[in-house]
Parts: structure tokens; C-alpha cells; sequence
């Protein structure tokens, strides 16, 4: 199956995997699913199986709607019940993004299969490490001890992640300019997924 990421620069990049690789506090043991390694990215659509579009038809879907200078700002951390959606950041739904989501699958005659629309997830953890210890709301709980989020406003409608390295000084994101469209082959193991082809924004 071929997945739509909206991916950040690398630069934003690496500093969301300074976020994502913060290692659990508690041992899940090596035989566990729980925290593989993946690229940050909100999932734009995510076409079924039995899809017969072609790699020409989405990049022409992307190119056709598409709109110049696409934010994607920062809401809050949450957890939900769910591996792929175990700890996430929620993004803003603003108008720009919607409308792209909205395009991308008019244009493509497609049912929308990206749940939570728009969010980032951070980790992915198993529902069994998760039943055995509660271990997304662990994770948060750790992010957030550690002094890696603050509320932007007292309403709590808007965070800023803390993505400096051990040692480093202060690197507060509240968000990302969309900087590619990623086309990812996302079958079998999260690390063995591959990335077919990137779009530029």
C-alpha cells in the first residue's frame, strides 16, 4: 500500500526526532513492536489496497491542489488507543490544510482513511506494552516532565516541543512549513517501510 506524508524539512525533521527518540523510561523488553523507528510525517491520504491509481495520478493530484506556503502548526501532545496514533501531536486544522486534504481526495475519488486528520504521531507502541503499563500515557507523562512541551496561551490551544539535544540550549518549534510530499510503500514492519518518491513543495 502507498501512503501521502506531508513531510518536514530536514531540518525540522531532525529536530522532531530529537522528541521521538527519547527513549521510554520503563523497559519494554527486545521482543517488543513498541517504538521502531520512523520518519516524522502527517499521513495526507492513505489510498486501500485494492486502489488502482497510478503514480501519475497522485502527483498530478498533489500538483493540482496543492497551496504555496502550507503551514502546519502545533495544538497539543495527546494519546490515543491506537499503535499508530499511541502519542501525538495534533495539529491545527486550518483552513489551508483542509482544503489540501479535501482536494487531494475529490481529485481522486477517494474516502477519506486518515484518522485524526491532521496530527504527527511521535512513538508507536503496542497495544500489549500499552495494557501492561500504561505505557503511552508513561511516555507523555515523561515528554512532558522532562520540560519538553509548554502551552503557548492559557487557553492550552497551542504548544511549543523543546527539540534540543542533551547539553544543548533551548530549540523551541511550534510547527513546521510542509516541505515534501512523500509517496511510502507502508506494508510489513514500521523500519522496513520505504519511501518511493518525494514531491517538492
Amino acid at each position: 500500500m502507498v501512503v501521502l506524508w506531508i513531510v518536514p524539512s530536514d531540518e525540522d525533521s531532525a529536530k522532531l526526532k530529537t522528541i521521538m527518540s527519547i527513549h521510554s523510561a520503563t523497559s519494554t523488553g527486545s521482543e517488543t513492536r513498541s517504538y521502531p523507528k520512523f520518519h516524522p510525517h502527517v499521513t495526507l491520504a492513505a489510498p486501500p489496497s485494492s486502489s488502482t491509481l497510478t503514480h501519475e495520478q497522485l502527483r498530478e493530484a498533489i500538483s493540482n491542489s496543492l497551496s504555496a506556503n502550507l503551514q502546519v502548526p502545533f495544538k497539543s501532545v495527546n494519546t490515543g488507543n491506537h499503535f499508530f496514533r499511541s502519542v501525538y501531536i495534533s495539529i491545527e486544522p486550518t483552513p489551508a490544510l483542509v482544503a489540501f486534504h479535501t482536494q487531494i481526495h475529490n481529485t481522486l475519488s477517494l474516502e477519506p482513511r486518515t484518522p485524526l486528520f491532521p496530527h504527527l504521531s511521535l512513538c508507536y507502541i503496542t497495544d500489549e506494552d500499552d495494557a501492561k503499563k500504561e505505557e503511552r500515557q508513561r511516555w507523555k507523562n515523561q515528554l512532558e516532565a522532562s520540560g519538553r512541551i509548554r502551552y503557548t496561551d492559557s487557553s492550552r490551544n497551542g504548544i511549543e516541543l523543546n527539540c534540543c539535544g542533551d547539553g544543548a540550549v533551548d530549540d523551541w518549534i511550534t510547527g513546521f512549513t510542509a516541505y515534501e510530499i512523500w509517496f511510502v510503500h507502508s506494508v510489513g514492519p514500521v523500519e522496513s517501510w520505504s519511501v518511493l518518491d518525494k514531491v517538492r513543495l
